[in-house]
């Protein structure tokens, strides 16, 4: 009995044992020792060239790598770069009270626009040699543009990009339909040219033998990189008889002989060189014309001045053009363009131009037998304009009149206003404009009687002492239906009781912000580091 108890006890004490042991006491793979790979991981902005990047931290982690793979999809292939981020050199974007919570934010540069990339992150603890898994993603770059600006001629474009890209080629190609803000598939290429030194130092290629009036795409490449690509047409139209204009010609009895009749008119491009005058008084444009267009070949940069008093029109006509050229008003009529007397048009355009000395308004329509579509005055410098009154543009009356833009322009000294607007419209655009009055006094940008049915006020900005008075954003209250978001106004033009609405007003003056604006240099200071650099007012004075 004795033993048995024994045996019994001793069997307890065995089972005792064995049950005190831990039970997650498992054996491991030394391979799968690591640390949890980050939560989050993903891009928050893509830029053409660079990625912000956004993720959580792993605990134990003093750093960072990251793996980018180009032209794939999380397959890592092709390893292009391998980037680190120490964990003592990263500020939290997001502090949690866990590691695993807080949020960081890492900047990546030097990528190619127009490309696929896979990223993928890991942490790393230099001091045990641990790592964690990777985890991926994937995302495309926008398109580059290095391109600055191209200017087109009548047979011929001026292309200029960023000096500081790297480039190899410009290939450019005709676009056989009226796409203008992308590729058409059907791009007949013309001519792929290799950069000279000479060309890459100056930023600027000149392309010849266009044909008139024609969409072209060009292609700025690096190594087969695509680094810009710009839509441009050529000045004049493809459809209308070309005449070279010279200096003395006498250009009313040069219209005369190459107008139609009222039932077969005929489109005209009159052509005009950089660096020469032209002078008369005032333009009669004939019966017989359908299209017109008044085209300036630039030459070293500079536009052909026609010094003048007015343009005149017979009869009506279909697109009235007026294309890089400069107007310099002799002051012998108060408007440069009055429709009246049941004129009718389906646009006209000023465009590349600069416009000086009118005394009253560029166009000033006042009949209610008077039509036009579209009024558009685009990358323009207009100085002087409404000295003696009426703004720069006066719409009093009109049969029909559906919609005006103001775009990318320089206004320099306009008196009175810059719309005088007293019917109503579709749709009123003033964007990306740069406004300066130092010597002359502007009572009020905008005089709108009617309310258009859309109105864009936009990345404007507006500056200058204004000969000392204040000045009203508008005639009238309009705060309930005009805004002037993403536009800036300066400390030394000082607002009136009708505020400039949503506007951002600056504390610097306009001698601060511009290189030179009372000689005409709207570059912003680069000391400066102006917010709205690349963004508000006219676009020309982005390129230093």
């Amino acid at each position: 009995m004795k033993l048995n108890r024994l045996l019994i006890l001793v069997g307890l004490l065995s089972l005792l044992v064995v049950s005190c042991e831990d039970p997650n006491n498992w054996g491991y793979d030394v391979n799968y020792d690591r640390m949890y790979r980050p939560i989050h991981f993903e891009t928050v902005e893509e830029m053409p060239t660079s990625v912000i990047v956004s993720f959580t931290g792993v605990i134990g982690a003093t750093k960072y790598v990251f793996e980018f793979s180009e032209g794939d999809s999380l397959l890592f292939n092709n390893i292009v770069r391998t980037d680190t981020a120490l964990v003592d050199t990263l500020t939290a974007y997001k502090q949690e009270s866990t590691i695993t919570a807080t949020e960081y934010r890492v900047l990546f540069e030097d990528l190619h626009g127009t490309s696929r990339y896979s990223i993928r992150i890991k942490g790393v603890d230099d001091l045990t040699g641990k790592e964690s898994g990777w985890t991926p993603l994937c995302f495309d770059t926008p398109a580059e543009q290095i391109f600055t600006q191209v200017v087109p001629g009548i047979t011929s474009a001026t292309l200029q990009w960023n000096v500081e890209k790297e480039a190899t080629n410009i290939r450019y190609g005709q676009l056989m339909s009226n796409a203008d803000t992308s590729l058409d598939p059907d791009t007949i290429w013309i001519g792929d040219h290799p950069l000279t030194d000479v060309e890459l130092q100056a930023g600027q290629l000149i392309i010849s033998d266009l044909q008139i009036g024609t969409n072209y795409v060009a292609q700025i490449l690096n190594d087969g990189i695509l680094r810009g690509t710009y839509n441009f047409r050529t000045l004049g139209s493809a459809t209308s008889t070309l005449i070279k204009v010279m200096p003395g010609a006498d250009i009313n009895t040069v219209l005369a002989n190459a107008a139609g009749t009222a039932e077969a008119p005929m489109d005209v491009t009159l052509a005009f060189e950089g660096g020469l005058s032209y002078e008369i008084d005032e333009i009669v444009i004939p019966e017989g014309i359908g299209n017109l267009y008044f085209s300036g070949n630039i030459v070293n940069g500079k536009n052909p001045l026609l010094k003048m008093s007015k343009f005149t029109f017979s009869a009506p006509m279909r697109n009235f053009y007026v294309q890089y050229m400069d107007i310099l008003s002799n002051g012998g009529s108060q408007f440069l363009i009055e429709i009246g007397n049941g004129n009718c048009f389906t646009n006209i355009t000023f465009e590349g131009c600069t416009v000086s000395d009118v005394p009253r308004s560029i166009i000033r329509m006042n009949s209610t037998d008077a039509m036009a579509e579209s009024i558009n005055i685009n990358n323009c410098i207009l100085k002087n304009i409404g000295l003696s009154g009426y703004g720069l543009l006066n719409i009093g009356k009109v049969g029909t009149l559906n919609s005006i833009s103001i775009t990318d322009c320089t206004l320099w000294e306009i008196g009175d206003q810059i719309i005088d607007l007293r019917v109503a419209l579709s749709e009123f655009e003033f964007s990306n404009c740069t406004f300066y009055n130092n010597v002359t006094s502007i009572p009020k940008m905008f005089r709108l009687d009617k309310q258009p049915k859309v109105i864009i006020v936009t990345n404007c900005i507006f500056s200058g002492a204004n000969g000392g008075s204040k000045v009203n954003s508008g005639n009238s209250d309009y705060s309930g239906w005009l805004s002037y978001a993403g536009c800036y106004v300066t400390s030394d033009m000082v607002v009136d009781s009708k505020e400039f609405t949503d506007a951002i007003s600056l504390e610097y003056t306009s001698d601060d912000l511009f290189v030179d604006p009372t000689n005409g240099d709207f570059h912003f200071k680069p000391e400066l580091k102006f917010e709205g650099e690349g963004v508000a007012g006219d676009s020309r004075w982005w390129i230093n």
